[in-house]
């Protein structure tokens, strides 16, 4: 994907409470930081690449030296978390060393390793050329590696969770501490299908605790003339009511009632927790069945739609999806169906070609137009978004059905994991088998 006078390459900046986690980094991710305003580079505390195409990373030095400039020597106890594919590390280094670039903050680089190639050799029927390959060259940061950044803190390897090969799949390791950072969300990271090593990653925020039965007994239970007196002579406390912020905590409280102490419990008068959100962003590809267990009933996928075919313009569908796989892209209606497989709530199509314009003229929002249109008749539902630069996605806590809006979604039927794993592996041969690859 290449950058165009309408759209930049690819970089996604996700919001979590105050802190910022950018995902992907192509050139001018950091002029697009000053054009966007609402991505304070000093709270930018994660940096995840999906893979090591130059449109997806090219920008990370510049973004390194943008963080180091906004630093404050109050801030000297910040660690900048860099996560990604294995090669991070030296590419890092080299672009930091080369031009002798220091920075105040320290940084940990960690990279996803798998023994065996996540990438699928795939075959043209007939010819039997290969098209869409792995590299099976040892990989460059097997044969040498270059020396360790001064501000850089020993990187972890990150073997493959459970399983290696097609299917492996990674837990991330917390952040390496420093700054303002979220515990609420655990991460994980998944292969994708691409002509390199590429990675989505799915951010799974931790179930929101229940909230207190107000309309139940249990405020006249802790406010009784008993319970008061009690409170007051044995802990010391004048308002009782404040017991309840340690239910809400999830802690037992003790009460006096009938003369004899009673234990109340959390689950006694809290109603049941909720789901947290569940956010994935995929990197380049052209299969990701072997992400789909962690993307199922996604409140957001961020999938890329790279190619589409313009009928209008005399575009053969069958000719583009081969191209696009071939080149280990998707086109709207992989993404879509993909979406469908995970009973996805909202889908944001990205890393369109440099071909589809990106402005507000009539011509080029008609093709987004389409591409939508494509992702939604595969999805099944209207909830598709074509991304655009510096286009903000809410996610709120409870998402509401409003007739395809933003916080759309919530009347989709949940799958299980595996139902989610065994559809986009059915759906992903058949687009395989149409594009004449096996």
């Amino acid at each position: 994907m290449s950058p165009s006078s309408t759209r930049n390459v690819s970089g996604n900046a996700l919001q979590i409470g105050k802190e910022w986690t950018i995902i992907d980094c192509g050139e001018g991710t950091q002029h697009q930081i000053l054009k966007a305003k609402c991505i304070s580079p000093a709270k930018i505390n994660r940096i995840f690449i999906t893979h090591l195409h130059g449109d997806h990373c090219f920008g990370l030095p510049g973004l390194l030296c943008m963080i180091n400039n906004a630093v404050t020597d109050t801030e000297e106890d910040k660690i900048l978390h860099l996560i990604g594919p294995r090669g991070l590390r030296n590419m890092t280094r080299a672009a930091l060393l080369s031009s002798g670039t220091a920075t105040m903050f320290r940084f940990r680089i960690d990279e996803l390793w798998n023994n065996n190639d996540n990438s699928i050799i795939l075959k043209q029927k007939n010819s039997g050329h290969k098209h869409l390959t792995s590299n099976k060259l040892r990989h460059y940061s097997q044969v040498f590696e270059i020396p360790q950044h001064p501000s850089e803190l020993p990187g972890l390897n990150i073997e493959p969770n459970g399983k290696d090969g097609a299917s492996a799949t990674w837990v991330l390791p917390p952040h390496p501490g420093g700054g303002n950072v979220s515990t609420d969300w655990t991460l994980y990271a998944g292969p994708l299908v691409h002509t390199i090593a590429s990675v989505g990653y799915v951010f799974q925020e931790h179930f929101h605790r229940g909230k207190i039965d107000t309309s139940s007994t249990l405020k006249e239970r802790i406010l009784s003339t008993e319970n008061r007196s009690y409170q007051k002579k044995e802990n010391g406390i004048k308002n009782p009511l404040q017991l309840l912020g340690e239910l809400q905590q999830g802690r037992s409280i003790q009460i006096q009632e009938c003369s004899k102490i009673v234990e109340i419990k959390p689950e006694d008068y809290m109603t049941p927790p909720t789901p947290g959100r569940k956010i994935a962003v995929l990197g380049d590809t052209c299969d990701s069945r072997a992400i789909a267990s962690l993307v199922a009933n996604a409140n957001l996928l961020v999938h890329e739609s790279t190619n589409y075919a313009n009928i209008e313009e005399g575009e053969e569908p069958e000719t583009v999806l081969q191209m696009a796989v071939l080149r280990g892209h998707s086109t709207p209606a992989m993404s879509g169906t993909f979406a469908k497989c995970c009973a996805v709530k909202l889908l944001l199509l990205t890393h369109f070609s440099s071909r589809y314009k990106g402005d507000e003229s009539k011509e080029s929002l008609a093709v987004m137009d389409q591409i939508v249109k494509e992702a939604q008749d595969h999805l099944g539902h209207e909830h598709v978004i074509a991304a655009r630069d510096f286009m903000e996605v809410p996610i709120p806590i409870k998402q509401h059905h409003k007739g395809g809006g933003i916080e759309a979604g919530a009347c989709i039927t949940p799958v299980t994991s595996l139902d989610a794993t065994e559809k986009a592996s059915a759906a992903a041969d058949s687009f395989l088998h149409r594009a004449g690859l096996s």
